[in-house]
């Protein structure tokens, strides 16, 4: 009987005979096809078309002698066999997108669907706000042109919880700067005063962009847009370079 656990493996082109087979040289160490047969109750000729596969997946090794033995490869060797093939798998599929798909869809005039979103409301706005940030992988830049209160302080702190290698910069006002710096102490920050718009910009893709944020009146739009983001990173980067460096 296979167990829940090695079901897995299913998802990686073994069959339910290959686990099986898998499972008994997991238990039972050197073993000939025979006791293999025996231990796992897969169908003998059976066993030999596992044993096959496996071996070309290079999972198991095989002893000769007469009859032949069989056994598990180490954790390691397994573990390595299997993402050199998931790496050779995925420079394929990229050649066949890149050779057979790319061309044909240029071709027909096709472009990506890019999305822009009006939002409306403090709450709306805020969520969208922080949303942005989370979906950061690898950089980050937050413009704060108003005098953040303690709750969207620590909210923006829970946005870059497990960020430990995240590139945060944030333009904000000399009045804002130093309690924001307390509780981000990774974070670059620079001072611009005065600030007249705020936003976030993540992975150079996706863009917050303020509109208003007067009380009961906030509005912003959102966009993955490429152009739109590469708009809104050339006057951040503008904006930063003229701005002091917060201490």
């Amino acid at each position: 009987m296979t167990e829940d656990r090695f079901k897995v493996l299913l998802r990686f082109g073994l069959n339910l005979y290959d686990i099986k087979v898998f499972q008994a040289l997991l238990n039972g160490g050197l073993m000939t096809a025979q006791d293999i047969a025996k231990y796992s109750h897969v169908p003998y000729p059976k066993v030999y078309s596992s044993l096959k596969k496996l071996l070309e997946m290079k999972w198991i090794k095989e002893e000769k002698s007469w009859p032949s033995k069989y056994y598990l490869a180490s954790p390691d060797e397994i573990l390595l066999r299997f993402k050199e093939k998931v790496d050779n798998d995925v420079k394929e599929f990229e050649s066949f997108i890149e050779t057979s798909v790319r061309p044909v869809y240029n071709s027909k005039g096709m472009t990506e669907k890019s999305d822009v979103w009006l939002v409306n409301g403090y709450k709306a706005v805020m969520e969208t706000f922080f949303e942005a940030i989370k979906l950061a992988k690898q950089d980050v830049k937050i413009a704060i042109p108003f005098d953040p209160n303690q709750s969207f302080i620590e909210s923006l702190k829970e946005s870059l919880l497990n960020k430990e290698y995240l590139q945060i910069k944030i333009l904000t006002t000399s009045s804002s700067s130093k309690n924001i710096k307390k509780l981000l102490s990774k974070a670059e920050i620079r001072v611009r005063d005065p600030m007249f718009g705020g936003g976030v910009i993540s992975d150079s893709r996706t863009v917050v962009l303020m509109l208003s944020m007067s009380e009961g009146d906030y509005a912003a739009i959102a966009s993955n847009h490429p152009y739109l983001a590469m708009l809104a990173e050339s006057y951040f980067n503008y904006l930063w370079e003229g701005a002091e460096t917060s201490f």
